[in-house]
């Protein structure tokens, strides 16, 4: 058809031509009327896509949906600007993961869903519900327009979302642990259906399969070499979606399943990418392969339609068959016809008498999509009229659609949203969102009452959707009227971390009326009571970038009374939250815990985290005499790291020989992050009071940061000029390359490389489920391809993701932080460092700079011996985990 396209990865056919997919473009080709051959050039229709940092994040799959807009997926690793061409960026659309959709005629472009992270396939089921599949998270998601879901990293762009939705499966597709160890799809993984990579979601609604398979959810699966089945139930306000028998295996490594499409006979074709790389190696791809094959069953025979050939009348009628490919052009065809004008009053009527007189709900659903998609007046009055509740959420859908809505659309929606049905209140929570906040609180109203809706994550999350502008106005006396009492324990806890994040002294304020109003009874009054702990989460998330705060007007009566509260989480959240506030006596409180042996290990953790951001007096001391405690002693080490107290480095010196392998990672860490601790510790390191060989090559990466002559004169004594790895990157590697052959790897002992790996790799790095989260997992790397691992280790800064470039943050302490940044507000950042993630306030940064760098230090091999590099690849090449070596003496 045309052959001067780049980067296709979404095709669809209508309204006189192919739209195309082709990143940073949505384009659109007239053809012939012929249909095969191209009228005119390609269109640019939208731009923006960012193409420079997607890789194989790219836009992707076109589907017509029910309502009449053409919808596609977009990958997580770039944000992108939508708009037209020529269109100014403050007037683009933004978007990076997540469902978007165009509608033809009216020429607008929308995000309907955010979150995922590589969806890569969409499909609707009989009831006009979307699907996605996704990779490297879960594989399945229900896609309420509106929604916000989980990501694999980053934050939502609402910066106010605070809850994500989650996956409608309740399975994964490997065998659990971290999702690059199920890259080859062997093993326990394959048994559970063959790993992360999800792609081509397809619902069957042919009528060439079995009725069994019908609005199943089909998805090929890359690394398993086949494609998956899940089974949806409905339940709720959305569906579960459960693990069917994997429906087919290619049994060819090379398979590499893209897309699954029922045709017009039924029968399912499958593309296959046929390749043997994986979408992570976009730079090397072999063109000339590809296979396209078809899945049938029984006696099929061909099938040879021409839909543009039919008049009205029969179009309409096709919208009962069976077999959805014909109901979706039928439809589509009808809503090209009407758009140029073509459609007769005859056809309309044909259609309101399928709608009134077919009593099964998705051939009512058929005949309700084709009177929108025609133009039809008065669909979604019509369709909020049914007792029937996916058509009645339809009809909510539709009532806001448009470009125009009816003046009483917030009465209508408030009608709906007394439905006892929830699919109906999700549909109207969705819609709520396309109307002005001011007519939503009536709708709302009619649902945060529902307890029953509280365990409905979607729907609880969707109302709150709906409900944040309004909550950005609310009041304590507001809160206390109107949210204080609602059965939605999420509507609750957001509500008070917006208020808290505008006004700490208003959430607490709101907290106190929650506590002193008597004059409730019933179902208000034990929500009332549940609301205390929900608001004081919300309160304590809104402080959770450890921003100072005056004690608000009320607190001291207010602390004292929830310090005495039956709950015991709720004295604890009473705790924190005093401690954020500077309380004195909750200092002491909190001093007196942590020391407590006896008290949980997991809130006396909670509450030093507490207690060091707050900074008391005292702190230096209390972290010392927690050194040798089992359950915090590693958190106090690092801790001592922001005390800045002049004891530390004495005190870990001495005790450094007591301390376990990672508490001694940790104890170098703090060491490293001053200039006076620094050189007290490399003092010790030449006077043998800490072996050499700890200090590695992280350590002496974050001494380089301190940028302290001193520091640099002392590491060049004990490791020499610290190497620029690209300087003589060859050389290494083919002296690496010769020490480490394969005859020299059968000596390799697994267990001292293992003792080898948690002493310089494991505080960044996770393994086998176990490690730090601060660089790459390493479990279904190619570890055991010992060029791979060279390339990494000699030249790490070589190609570095963004999400692992190496930030140096200086506190006006002293104190100089180096890691990989997680979290970025006007408040505050947050570093992922090895051993833990450090929030520093913006008022105590001195200076901060990202490095087009890698965390991972040059040096590392250097810096061991011959047989610590040889124990460490092999065990880096090792299919599973080995055990550590045992203590010596035993």
């Amino acid at each position: 058809f045309i052959d001067n396209i780049a980067n296709i990865s979404g095709l669809e056919i209508g309204f006189g031509g192919v739209w195309v997919c082709a990143s940073p473009n949505l384009l659109f080709i007239p053809f012939d009327a012929g249909g095969d051959r191209p009228a005119g050039p390609a269109k640019v229709v939208l731009d923006g896509w960012n193409i420079k940092t997607a890789q194989h994040n790219v836009f992707n799959r076109l589907i017509w949906g029910p309502d009449g807009w053409l919808w596609g997926c977009n990958g997580i690793q770039s944000t992108s600007l939508v708009g037209k061409p020529g269109t100014a960026d403050d007037k683009r659309t933004t978007m990076n993961c997540g469902v978007w959709r165009y509608h033809p005629t009216r020429q607008v472009f929308e995000v309907v869903a955010d979150g995922t992270t590589n969806p890569w396939g969409l499909d609707f089921d009989d009831y006009g519900q979307a699907f996605i599949t996704n990779c490297v998270i879960e594989h399945l998601f229900h896609v309420v327009p509106g929604g916000r879901f989980k990501r694999m990293r980053g934050d939502d762009l609402d910066p106010h979302a605070y809850g994500l939705m989650q996956t409608c499966a309740d399975h994964i597709h490997w065998a659990g642990g971290v999702w690059t160890s199920s890259r080859g799809g062997d093993g326990a993984h394959g048994t559970a259906g063959g790993g992360h990579a999800h792609m081509g979601c397809m619902v069957y609604l042919g009528d060439n399969w079995p009725d069994e398979y019908r609005n199943n959810v089909f998805l090929c699966n890359m690394h398993g070499n086949r494609v998956n089945r899940d089974i949806l139930e409905q339940k709720g306000s959305g569906y579960v979606a459960h693990h069917g028998l994997d429906f087919l295996m290619a049994n060819d490594p090379w398979f590499r399943g893209l897309g699954l499409a029922y045709g017009p006979d039924g029968g399912v074709y499958v593309n296959d990418w046929c390749d043997t790389g994986e979408c992570h190696n976009h730079k090397v791809v072999d063109r000339t392969n590809g296979r396209i094959y078809k899945v049938t069953y029984g006696n099929l025979k061909p099938v040879k339609v021409d839909l543009q050939a039919l008049n009205d009348d029969e179009l309409v009628k096709l919208q009962l068959h069976k077999n959805d490919w014909f109901v979706r052009h039928a439809r589509r065809i009808l809503q090209e016809r009407a758009a140029a004008g073509k459609i007769g009053g005859s056809t309309i009527a044909a259609l309101q008498k399928m709608f009134a007189e077919n009593p099964e709900e998705t051939r009512k659903l058929r005949a309700l999509w084709a009177l929108y998609a025609v133009g039809a007046p008065d669909v979604a009055q019509s369709a909020l009229a049914s007792k029937q509740p996916y058509v009645k959420g339809w009809g909510a859908r539709l009532l806001v659609d448009g470009p125009t809505r009816p003046e009483n659309t917030a009465d209508l929606l408030s009608d709906a949203a007394g439905s006892d049905s929830p699919v109906v209140r999700l549909a109207v929570a969705s819609a709520l969102q396309r109307v002005p906040a001011d007519d939503r609180g009536q709708a709302l109203n009619q649902m945060v009452w529902r307890a029953e809706d509280a365990a409905d994550l979607n729907l609880s999350l969707m109302l709150w959707y709906a409900a944040e502008p309004l909550a950005e106005r609310v009041t304590a006396a507001d809160f206390d009227a109107q949210v204080g009492s609602a059965a939605i324990p999420v509507m609750r806890e957001y509500a008070a971390r917006l208020m808290a994040e505008k006004d700490v002294g208003e959430a607490v304020k709101a907290l106190g009326l929650l506590l002193v109003k008597k004059d409730v009874a019933g179902a208000e009054a034990e929500h009332r009571r549940d609301a205390v702990p929900d608001v004081l989460k919300g309160i304590q998330a809104a402080l959770k970038d450890g921003r100072k705060v005056t004690m608000p007007a009320g607190w001291d009566r207010i602390g004292q009374i929830l310090a005495n509260h039956p709950s015991a989480d709720v004295r604890r959240e009473a705790l924190l939250l005093s401690l954020a506030f500077g309380d004195n006596a909750a200092q002491a409180r909190a001093r007196a815990l942590v020391k407590d042996a006896g008290a949980p290990a997991t809130e006396r953790r909670e509450v030093l985290g507490a207690l060091v951001q707050s900074k008391p007096a005292e702190l230096g001391s209390t972290l010392r005499e927690l050194l040798a405690d089992k359950d915090v002693g590693d958190l106090a080490i690092r801790a001592m790291a922001a005390s800045g107290d002049a004891q530390t480095p004495a005190v870990l010196i001495e005790g450094y020989g007591k301390f376990s392998v990672p508490s001694r990672r940790d104890a170098i860490a703090t060491l490293s992050s001053r200039p006076t601790w620094a050189l007290a510790m490399l003092t010790a390191v030449h006077s043998g009071k800490l072996p050499q060989a700890d200090v590695g090559a992280m350590a002496v990466r974050q001494l380089e940061n301190l940028k302290n002559k001193a520091v640099d004169a002392e590491v060049e004594k004990l490791w020499g000029r610290v190497r620029k790895a690209s300087d003589d990157k060859v050389q290494l590697m083919a002296r690496y390359r010769s020490e480490l052959a394969p005859d020299a790897m059968k000596k390799a002992d697994m267990s001292s490389g293992r003792a080898v790996y948690e002493r310089t790799c494991a505080a960044c790095h996770t393994l086998f489920d176990a490690g730090g989260k601060v660089g790459p997992d390493l479990t279904g790397s190619q570890r055991a391809n010992l060029d791979y691992v060279l390339e990494n280790v000699l030249d790490p800064s070589a190609i570095v993701a963004k999400e692992y470039l190496m930030t140096v943050v200086e506190r006006k302490d002293g104190q100089v932080l180096t890691g990989i940044v997680v979290a970025d507000t006007p408040e505050a950042v947050t570093l992922n460092m090895p051993g833990q993630s450090v929030t520093v306030r913006a008022g105590e940064i001195k200076s901060r700079k990202t490095e087009s760098i890698s965390m991972m230090p040059e040096g590392l091999f250097e810096a061991m011996t011959a047989k610590e590099r040889l124990d460490l690849v092999g065990y880096l090449g090792s299919a599973e985990q080995v055990a550590l070596p045992a203590p010596a003496g035993r």
